[in-house]
């Protein structure tokens, strides 16, 4: 149905140029005389209308001449005549070839759009398997709060404690994680209360102290951050 809806467009307007570029030939006037002019104007006052020119029936017959020739602004004319006939001719072609190609790229490339679009919409699982994609990488595959919590490494199950709290937390309130965002990043986009807010970028803030700045971690201050991640998270969740 769209390829003849396209189809009775182009043929139209293509018939629409080439309309425009016919000509209707000048009618020279007629020479009228005095008694020509006479009779016209009784049958108007009449009311009678009519077209009909005469010549003078008092006048002597116009002289034939079967050798006469068109005047060279004749022939001038009918050459701009044809000429422009021609030139329209050519523009309403290279229309034509133009809008052909519009309708050929639209077809070719344009119904694949539309399925790609409709498929999209239809299938809601490829916008969230979308945005696990573009999660950090720091942000997949992490293991379980408990697993964690059995590490002999404090320094690293802080950092990866850390990196828990804020993937539940940005999953929990709908954010979607960008493949280039850091900690403090996904800190910035969490929106949680004052005390929360606190609680959460004292732990990032101590996190990369212990990642980047090497600094040690003792039992005591594992667990102060463990609390504070259960806080976050809620007793539910971990």
């Amino acid at each position: 149905m769209r390829c003849i809806f396209l189809f009775v467009f182009v043929f139209s307007l293509v018939a629409s140029v080439f309309q425009t570029s016919a000509q209707e030939p000048v009618q020279e006037p007629l020479e009228i005389g005095e008694a020509g002019t006479e009779y016209l104007r009784s049958i108007r006052l009449q009311g009678i209308d009519s077209d009909v020119s005469y010549f003078d029936p008092t006048a002597p017959p116009p002289k034939l001449d079967t050798q006469q020739q068109p005047s060279a602004q004749e022939q001038e004319a009918k050459g701009r005549t044809s000429s422009g006939t021609g030139t329209r001719w050519t523009f309403g072609v290279i229309a034509a070839l133009v809008l052909a190609g519009i309708v050929y790229l639209f077809l070719r490339f344009g119904g694949n759009i539309a399925v790609s679009l409709k498929r999209d919409t239809d299938n809601p699982e490829s916008k969230r398997s979308g945005g696990v994609q573009n999660a950090p990488l720091w942000a997949e595959k992490l293991g379980s709060f408990n697993d964690i919590l059995r590490m002999a490494d404090r320094r690293r199950a802080l950092v990866l404690l850390t990196q828990k709290v804020l993937a539940t937390l940005a999953k929990t309130n709908g954010v979607l994680m960008q493949r280039s965002w850091t900690a403090r990043d996904t800190l910035g986009h969490i929106p949680l209360g004052q005390p929360q807010q606190s609680v959460l970028r004292n732990l990032v803030l101590n996190s990369e102290r212990v990642q980047f700045g090497g600094r040690d971690v003792s039992e005591d201050e594992f667990r102060e951050h463990v609390s504070s991640c259960r806080q976050l998270l809620g007793t539910g969740s971990v």
